[in-house]
């Protein structure tokens, strides 16, 4: 089983809770707990999976025992127990169950991807043609009502949209195409706000602005990025 683990820097809770799930003709919400295990994340918060043009899905209630002792057609050697994923070279013909519920039929001749996420007592799987993830949206009111002249918002919305790649390199001749496209005045004003963030300690709320714009950014890198912007001479330029 060729597979790719989508999610590094969020996971479901470790307490057994049932996934909530709406459905519409062109969509499909997975509502659930989050491990607060992870510096970013609250206790009591909820993620959500949102996937565009699917096709059918199904929630199977299994405990992580049971498939470590082959309850599911999947083994545990082929797709070890934990986390989400999306399955590489599975056939939607015999390695989809048959009692899917089916979202849109006529989507249903579509190349799609599989996709399956282990849940504290279920499994999920749907077939839909892409997914994203986010944290709970009300994270961003807020961070618009403490921050509104949104600099570092804007900052990570540009750079998602010329870099794909987080590394220092990659922030330290973003900074500096972000200064000839801004301006000087916006940069001082990026780094003043940049203070405010770290000084009412909202980093790890920015971790999840973030990945609406990078997936699976997390603070480490988001720390890296903006060590680059706190050195950076405005006067030098990053070949």
């Amino acid at each position: 089983m060729k597979y790719v683990k989508e999610n590094k820097n969020w996971n479901a809770a470790p307490a057994v809770s049932k996934p909530q799930i709406t459905a519409g003709e062109n969509y499909l919400e997975l509502v659930f707990d989050l491990d607060p295990d992870f510096a970013h994340i609250d206790e009591g918060e909820k993620g959500t999976l949102e996937f565009s043009e699917p096709y059918a899905y199904q929630l199977t209630e299994i405990s992580q025992e049971a498939y470590k002792n082959n309850a599911f057609r999947f083994k545990n050697d082929q797709l070890p127990w934990g986390g989400f994923y999306e399955l590489k070279d599975a056939n939607r013909k015999t390695d989809f169950p048959s009692d899917k519920v089916v979202v849109n039929e006529s989507l249903k001749d579509l190349k799609l991807n599989h996709y399956l996420f282990f849940l504290p007592g279920f499994i999920f799987e749907c077939l839909a043609l892409d997914y994203t993830f986010h944290f709970d949206q009300r994270v961003v009111g807020k961070l618009e009502e403490t921050y509104p002249k949104g600099y570092f918002n804007h900052y990570l919305s540009l750079f998602s949209i010329h870099f794909n790649q987080l590394n220092a390199d990659n922030f330290r001749v973003y900074t500096n195409l972000y200064i000839q496209l801004e301006g000087k005045k916006e940069f001082e004003g990026l780094k003043e706000e940049l203070k405010k963030i770290k000084a009412n300690k909202d980093l790890d709320a920015f971790v999840k602005i973030a990945n609406y714009k990078i997936p699976n950014v997390g603070r480490k890198q988001l720390d890296e990025m903006i060590k680059v912007i706190e050195t950076y001479d405005a006067k030098s330029k990053y070949v």
